[in-house]
């Protein structure tokens, strides 16, 4: 027991020192970010489809026409396709008719880039079938299917359906973060350069245009912070070689295997009862509180008193070890009379009457965890709610 209370406060300390830096990274203005700014971190058709495209786009108002694609093409290993960057055209949610694709790159001669973006989103059946059947169709002479992620991993079989691994590959925001997934290092379909890597030749081509280079490299702070790669890793590090020895792993391993029960436990302990009681004004109730229970079951229902049909719903969501939220209204009708109502600000689809990423998407991650024993996650929670609640009364009372 004394060896584990002298590692807490190793810990501890190594806890104040990344504490400080960050103060001083904030000093510095190193944490001043337009995109989180506005509210647009993990946004990925608002936020990343649109702002790859535009730098992808030969037309593009950054002014160094096909440059930026040129190289996005070179990096990424895609020259055989031979691509004719200077005639090719860049859509954003372009429509197949059966689906949309985030981001659409071809040219005068029938061939195409074609790119699944996903930031934190779940993948859709048969989506990348269903977009491989499409340019087959409309790019005869060539196209390349790319599925981008954060950290490289490969899409479910559901997405891919029949998909050889040889009809698509898969490219990463950023390679450092691919450590979970095992099998990169032997996988033909894995794009060794990374978007990041990309971004940086971007920054290099736009050196005498400074608005545009400091908006990329602005972005690219956007992926190390999504990703991890920033001050805090460095703390990670000195955890790391603190506890990977003969003599303290075996307290790293009793923690560990208690990690997961311990997070569990704060939040049933402490946002469950914030929320009862801030409900209680809302003339709402908890009727379903699961959480750590895996994606099926890990979830929280709330009842709203003078709505008939559809109820709030939070869903908790594997990705890498790390929870995200998305939050909105489902459909409890006997005949699903809710199925063609939109809400403004919303996204909708047969599963969702509307939802969208809660404020709180790194859900796991130990500032939402501080924040929920002061009570700014239980505030989140009723803000969205509010939120939801304003939107139906504005529409007159629809749900």
């Amino acid at each position: 027991m004394d060896n584990i209370k002298t590692l807490l406060q190793k810990v501890q300390h190594l806890i104040v020192l990344d504490k400080q830096r960050k103060e001083e990274a904030r000093k510095r203005g190193e944490k001043y970010n337009i995109f989180s700014v506005l509210g647009l971190e993990t946004s990925e058709v608002q936020t990343h489809s649109a702002f790859l495209a535009s730098l992808l786009n030969p037309d593009g108002n950054h002014g160094v026409g096909s440059a930026f694609l040129d190289a996005f093409v070179r990096e990424m290993n895609l020259e055989d396709l031979q691509l004719d960057t200077a005639t090719s055209q860049v859509h954003v949610e372009h429509a197949t008719g059966d689906g949309r694709i985030d981001i659409l790159i071809f040219d005068h001669n029938k061939k195409a880039i074609i790119i699944e973006n996903k930031i934190y989103a779940g993948d859709q059946p048969e989506q990348l079938k269903r977009y491989d059947d499409y340019a087959k169709q409309q790019f005869t002479n060539g196209y390349k299917l790319l599925y981008l992620t954060l950290d490289g991993h490969k899409p479910s079989e559901d997405s891919t359906k029949d998909l050889k691994d040889n009809q698509y590959f898969r490219l990463s925001y950023n390679n450092y973060f691919n450590i979970s997934d095992e099998d990169a290092s032997n996988s033909n379909n894995v794009i060794g350069r990374d978007v990041l890597h990309w971004l940086e030749e971007c920054v290099k081509i736009a050196y005498n245009k400074p608005l545009v280079r400091e908006t990329i490299i602005q972005y690219q702070s956007l992926i190390k912070a999504l990703t991890g790669m920033n001050s805090e890793n460095e703390t990670k590090q000195e955890i790391i070689k603190l506890f990977a020895t003969k003599e303290n792993y075996e307290t790293a391993a009793l923690i560990a295997d208690n990690f997961e029960n311990i997070k569990k436990d704060i939040i049933y302990q402490n946002l469950k009862p914030q929320l009862e009681t801030r409900l209680s004004d809302l003339n709402c109730s908890i009727e379903q509180f699961n959480y750590g229970e895996g994606n099926d079951k890990s979830g929280i229902l709330i009842s709203v008193l003078a709505w008939e049909n559809g109820k709030i719903y939070y869903q908790f969501n594997k990705y890498n070890g790390t929870d995200y939220l998305i939050y909105g209204v489902r459909d409890f009708s006997e005949h699903k009379v809710l199925s063609n109502t939109y809400l403004d600000g919303f996204n909708h689809n047969d599963y969702w009457v509307a939802y969208k990423n809660f404020p709180y998407y790194l859900w796991w991650g130990k500032d939402t965890i501080n924040e929920v024993f002061t009570g700014k996650v239980a505030d989140a929670f009723i803000n969205t709610i509010k939120e939801l609640l304003d939107i139906n009364e504005r529409m007159g009372n629809v749900l």
